[in-house]
């Protein structure tokens, strides 16, 4: 029977790789892994010291913004407190301009409505009072739905010679955009014979705007 080597050609005997590293003694090949794996661990020690330094520096970085941002808020709070007040204010200012009441609007307007031979004896209206503005920093109240009170009041007194003429004037109010709910509360015949009235109406505001 004729034998067979099945060891690879580099590994035969007489080739040149065959022996190589025969030469090496365990205690020289102990010193090169050693000094290799000591080069490995100084390597990553130093990148992972690195990294830790970068993410240090990113976090001082953060804070420091963070820090400079709560400071410009803190600088910009007074001003939006301020602005926030004007607001508020110019809000207010627009409700009394809009309901108070314009004399001279509001007698030129019955001058031109109100029929011949009507004469009045006094004359009181009042606008709705506003609500004044709230402190900074503190949430305005939901509207309610305004409900006319006296504070809305129109009462307007005067004479006339009969009832039609009453009447007259109460259609001639009741066209009038600022009176709403125009009623007659009184009325009485006087000794002349001339028919005192009493009406009343809702100034809804808006004379004059």
């Amino acid at each position: 029977m004729q034998a067979v080597n099945l060891l690879p050609e580099s590994a035969r005997p007489g080739h040149r790789w065959a022996a190589a590293g025969k030469d090496l003694s365990s205690r020289r090949i102990l010193l090169v892994g050693g000094a290799a794996a000591t080069l490995a661990a100084v390597a990553l020690a130093v990148l992972f010291f690195n990294e830790r330094s970068i993410v240090g520096n990113k976090k001082s970085e953060l804070s420091t913004t963070k820090a400079h941002l709560v400071a410009q808020e803190a600088r910009a709070q007074p001003i939006k407190d301020a602005q926030a007040a004007n607001l508020a204010r110019l809000g207010f200012v627009r409700t009394v301009s809009a309901t108070r009441v314009h004399w001279d609007v509001v007698l030129g307007d019955l001058g031109r409505t109100l029929p011949a031979g009507v004469s009045l004896s006094s004359l009181t209206a009042s606008s709705p009072v506003p609500t004044a503005p709230a402190a900074v920093g503190v949430a305005p109240a939901a509207p309610a739905t305004p409900v006319p009170t006296a504070a809305q009041s129109f009462v307007m007194a005067g004479s006339t010679s009969s009832h039609n003429r009453v009447a007259l004037v109460l259609d001639r109010l009741a066209l009038l955009p600022w009176l709403s709910n125009v009623v007659l509360q009184q009325t009485t015949r006087g000794g002349d014979n001339a028919v005192q009235f009493t009406i009343g109406a809702t100034y809804v505001g808006g004379a004059g705007t």
